[in-house]
């Protein structure tokens, strides 16, 4: 089985999903606005790089989805379905897009995988036609969000994959995210999404990755 596994944020769209979804939903939402103001002070910005760095907990991203707190699932879920095909269709990387084409039209099996949210990739795929995805589930009781995530699958993508594809004859990996290392060391073939040139460098130190700048 030949598979190429494509990121989602920052890779295949030039924005993050989950906090573009997020900024359109709550766009008139005062306090929502607050938050999204504070997070990106710089003090913010260091300390929770900080403790995500020692405790793998991005408290910006665990806070942020607390605003879905109560808000119905049919409700976000079609909301969802408009933001990928709207605006985050204007976010689309052609060359990574052409990538993804060429990849399928090669007879490989298309996966994404993403730590966003499992509604928003559900309509990626759909808009990409991938056969299949994964991404991180959140807390959902009686159709109603609960704020919370329920499985997040932004540091196991690795597990995941060998999990649900055991015997894979060949691995081309896509990805700008850098914990997806481990991912892209395993495979045949890994391309680096560099969106900065700081990304660059990092990438410089596994020559067997190809870097793809988008700067």
């Amino acid at each position: 089985m030949k598979i190429a596994v494509f990121d989602v944020c920052d890779t295949l769209y030039s924005v993050n999903t989950t906090f573009s979804f997020l900024d359109n939903y709550f766009a008139n939402n005062k306090k929502y606005l607050w938050f999204r103001k504070f997070t990106k002070l710089f003090v913010v910005k260091v300390t929770n790089y900080l403790i995500y760095k020692y405790t793998k907990k991005d408290l910006i991203r665990l806070y942020a989805t607390t605003f879905l707190k109560k808000k119905s699932q049919q409700e976000i879920e079609s909301y969802g379905h408009k933001f990928v095909n709207g605006f985050l269709s204007t976010k689309l990387k052609e060359p990574i897009l052409n990538m993804l084409t060429h990849y399928k039209e090669e007879g490989y099996t298309i996966i994404l995988m993403s730590g966003s949210y499992e509604f928003i990739i559900k309509e990626v795929a759909e808009y990409v036609q991938a056969d299949y995805f994964y991404a991180s589930k959140l807390q959902i009781d009686n159709r109603v969000y609960l704020g919370k995530y329920d499985e997040d699958i932004l540091l196991s993508k690795d597990k995941l994959l060998k999990k649900q594809f055991p015997n894979i004859d060949e691995l081309i990996v896509v990805s700008d995210n850098k914990t997806d290392l481990p991912l892209m060391q395993v495979a045949n073939s890994a391309f680096a999404v560099c969106n900065k040139e700081k990304d660059c460098t990092f990438w410089e130190k596994y020559p067997n990755i190809v870097q793809i700048k988008e700067f």
